[in-house]
């Protein structure tokens, strides 16, 4: 049934993942069938880990029988044939990996479904993404999708439109009370921060265009970036001048390699710095994590690549330095999004947001405008 979809459509920090785990909870008290199972969807093991954290503070609150949160992504294992009622938080890889292997296996959990959530509904499109999210919906289960950004590209494209077909164009937000929109209404309320956008150029030494894929640039513009020894002393200039304004400082490498040698060169001149790349051990990117979220007056930068750019919460960073150019505005929000909590939910009232220029590439530079971005898409009008 399409009106059992719907997608909610709110700012970075205005608290997406407490509002689903609520909906979950619903979803689940309203199944009497003890093995029945609310299913939730992410991609990346931060968003997983929220998200299971959540749910189980939720539950103790809201549940009305026992029920289990069981872990499926990373290195968790789960016996996905007999899983105890309650959730289950999955990593879409490692889901898509099960669903491949055997192909009566998801319609089978579509039995158990009391609902389905989708963190970070605008990768739902992708193919097999599509097809695994359908498979466990079945004809009747709901699916709620949550998303800062309810669209793929700056401009429409087809996926566009199939993504709001998916979710029936149904899509809900937060009433701005007045305000031009939920993201001032929110800064306003306290509960973002106002970010200041400056930019920083570099000018280079010539950028392959030519190269750039329709939605954003290519890796062999990134790792050309990431190789450029003066550009990396420069982000790491720009890195210590932050972090003597702020406590907790965030920079976005446009490769790992920049990463690493961006953490080398702060740590001479005796800056607390850390990598995180996909490439980083487990157990070594939950003691970086953990240390950053110290209660410390010591500054910290996290310098990353290809990670921490949803899901990552960290209420007192309060400058992110983006050095990872990039032509999507899902990204970009998404980069954005680590420095906005505000003073209400343990953050501040003003962020800096500084972007790296390279070559005059475009940037973005209003989370407001990428808030409204896709309001034509999902009007039914």
């Amino acid at each position: 049934m399409p009106e059992r979809r719907v997608v909610a459509h709110l700012p970075t920090g205005a608290g997406k993942t407490r509002i689903a785990t609520h909906v979950a909870c619903h979803m689940l008290n309203g199944r009497d069938e003890k093995d029945a199972l609310v299913i939730w969807l992410a991609s990346t093991e931060e968003l997983c880990e929220q998200a299971a954290e959540a749910l189980e503070r939720a539950w103790r609150h809201l549940g009305t029988r026992e029920a289990t949160v069981s872990h499926y992504w990373g290195e968790h294992q789960q016996d996905l044939g007999d899983l105890p009622g309650g959730f289950l938080v999955a990593g879409l890889s490692k889901l898509w990996g099960v669903a491949r292997r055997d192909s009566v296996w998801s319609p089978r959990l579509a039995k158990r479904a009391a609902g389905v959530v989708f963190d970070e509904a605008h990768q739902a499109v992708a193919r097999t993404y599509a097809f695994l999210t359908e498979q466990l919906i079945g004809a009747a289960t709901p699916l709620l999708g949550l998303t800062a950004t309810p669209g793929r590209q700056a401009t429409l494209s087809d996926e566009d439109y199939t993504l709001a077909d998916m979710f029936a164009k149904r899509k809900v937000s937060i009433d701005p009370q007045g305000h031009d929109n939920a993201v001032t209404y929110l800064i306003a309320s306290g509960y973002l921060s106002e970010p200041h956008f400056v930019t920083r150029e570099f000018p280079g030494d010539g950028v392959p265009i030519e190269s750039a894929l329709e939605d954003d640039y290519s890796k062999e513009i990134l790792d050309k970036l990431g190789q450029d020894e003066a550009r990396n002393r420069k982000i790491v200039e720009w890195a210590k001048e932050a972090i003597a304004r702020h406590r907790r400082v965030i920079v976005f490498c446009p490769s790992v390699e920049s990463a690493h040698k961006c953490e080398d060169l702060l740590r001479v001149i005796g800056i607390d710095a850390s990598a995180i790349t996909a490439e980083t051990p487990p157990e070594r990117r939950s003691e970086i994590i953990r240390r950053y979220r110290e209660d410390s007056a010591q500054g910290r930068i996290i310098l990353n690549y290809g990670v921490l750019t949803a899901g990552f919460d960290a209420p007192k960073t309060t400058c992110v330095i983006i050095a990872r150019p990039t032509k999507s505005l899902v990204l970009y929000s998404q980069m954005v999004g680590r420095a906005l909590r505000g003073p209400n939910v343990g953050g501040t009232r003003w962020a800096e947001i500084l972007t790296v220029v390279d070559m005059n590439l475009p940037g973005f530079g209003s989370v407001t405008d990428a808030f409204k971005n896709w309001e034509a898409l999902w009007s039914t009008k």
